[in-house]
């Protein structure tokens, strides 16, 4: 037996609600998402916090409100999961350190828009995607899209075109070494302490499911699945 753990990538609901506030439809559909990662059992439910606050993590999820809804994911899936399953608390796996100016990527993208039009293609597609996926207005739907194979495999052939990008190595590698970094880091504590009965919820920005699916499984030390793969396990995507 090996401990299970299950990616959730899901957008920034901050981001998608910057100006405005959900209606009932997509609350409704927010409903159904939590009952299915509910109906998985996690007995840890990780969430993209930064591990260093894990002590404000803490305080807030002891005053968290369930009936509320707060436009972070961490708090409006993992939180409001951890509360249902009376977990006694919700671990913050992010990392952020060592990013400076060096890891900025913009003079990348100016020379991409000279030199490399795929890759600005590339950009452009996913904007599209991500654009579209807000205007279903339903936050299972765009969880299972987020978590299909041929939508996370884009972000990874999106980061790997990016190491081709500039007149030298200087130009996206620094940013790219911050990027594995982190995500190596975030498996590090995700896989903290696991034993072969625990069940892992891992939540998620879309953009990590790839990298993260990819690491967890090379190991070979755990059995790993998307939210979309464990729903179509289910019959239920």
């Amino acid at each position: 037996m090996k401990p299970q753990i299950m990616i959730v990538g899901s957008q920034h609901y901050r981001e998608n609600f910057s100006s405005s506030e959900p209606n009932e439809a997509f609350l409704n559909s927010l409903e159904t998402l939590r009952k299915y990662l509910i109906d998985f059992q996690p007995s840890r439910v990780c969430i993209e916090l930064e591990k260093d606050i894990q002590d404000t993590v803490d305080e807030y999820y002891s005053h968290y409100d369930p009936s509320m809804f707060y436009k972070n994911e961490s708090y409006d899936l993992g939180f409001y999961i951890g509360k249902h399953l009376s977990l006694k608390s919700i671990l913050a796996i992010d990392w952020m350190g060592d990013s400076d100016d060096s890891t900025d990527l913009s003079s990348a993208y100016e020379w991409a828009k000279e030199n490399d039009e795929p890759f600005i293609q590339r950009i452009e597609d996913s904007q599209s995607f991500h654009f579209n996926l807000r205007e279903l207005n339903d936050a299972y739907q765009m969880t299972l899209e987020l978590n299909k194979p041929v939508n996370y495999k884009r972000d990874e052939e999106l980061y790997g075109h990016m190491m081709m990008l500039g007149e030298d190595w200087k130009a996206s590698i620094p940013w790219l070494s911050w990027w594995y970094k982190r995500n190596m880091i975030m498996v590090n504590n995700i896989t903290e302490n696991l034993d072969d009965t625990d069940k892992v919820i891992v939540i998620v920005g879309s953009d990590h499911v790839y990298i993260l699916k990819q690491r967890l499984e090379s190991s070979n030390a755990f059995n790993v699945m998307t939210f979309y793969e464990w729903m179509e396990f289910n019959n239920e995507a």
